[in-house]
């Protein structure tokens, strides 16, 4: 777990919001890999192991599948991943192109339960929970597995910071509180807009 990523966590339990504690076991440059997340208002603490943040430790997860580099290319412009300052939550399977997308983006890419065998550290992060554990307005983008219930939905919608993109399966509505922007034969890009945010134009590339 990426340390500055920390600041952006917060309890899924409900109350009010704040920021969790971080108490560092061991670590590797500004990785936690060891350690315990805690909350000062219900005081739970949620274990930090591998690098990997467990809010629900048994969370469900995806089995591993197919991966492919243009898969990579295409998820990271839809969603516009250009700057390092930009953080992108990729739940459920979209979680296994991250390895390859660290190597087209300089964004922080923060995994919601992703498939087993992908590795906490160099720009990405993991947690496994029911729902993303994220402050409001904070994230820059997200890409949101078919797996997903209501509950997770309403979570990354939540986390999104106005301007911010979100990419989905065809089989996922869009939310209500997003404006679709362009559709293929498998996924669609909304955007949950402000008075002061614009979009640029955007191209999804048909898999061959």
């Amino acid at each position: 777990m990426f340390m500055p990523l920390v600041d952006s966590l917060r309890c899924p339990r409900p109350h009010e919001d704040t920021w969790l504690v971080a108490s560092i076991d061991r670590a590797d440059d500004r990785d936690i890999l060891q350690g315990t997340l805690g909350c000062p208002v219900c005081l739970a603490e949620y274990q930090v192991r591998d690098g990997i943040v467990l809010f629900n430790e048994h969370a469900a997860r995806p089995s591993p599948g197919p991966v492919r580099e243009e898969d990579a290319v295409r998820l990271a412009a839809a969603l516009d991943l250009t700057e390092a300052r930009m953080t992108a939550v990729l739940h459920g399977a979209w979680g296994a192109l991250a390895p390859i997308m660290r190597g087209l983006t300089p964004a922080q890419l923060l995994l919601v339960n992703p498939p087993d065998g992908i590795t906490s550290g160099d720009g990405i992060s993991i947690v496994y929970a029911d729902a993303a554990p994220v402050a409001h307005g904070v994230i820059h983008a997200a890409a949101v597995d078919g797996s997903a219930d209501a509950t997770m939905i309403a979570s990354l919608v939540a986390s999104l910071r106005a301007g911010a993109r979100m990419l989905g399966p065809l089989s996922v509505p869009v939310p209500p509180d997003l404006t679709e922007l362009v559709r293929d034969d498998e996924v669609w890009v909304a955007l949950l807009a402000s008075s002061a945010a614009t979009s640029a134009p955007i191209q999804l590339t048909r898999r061959q």
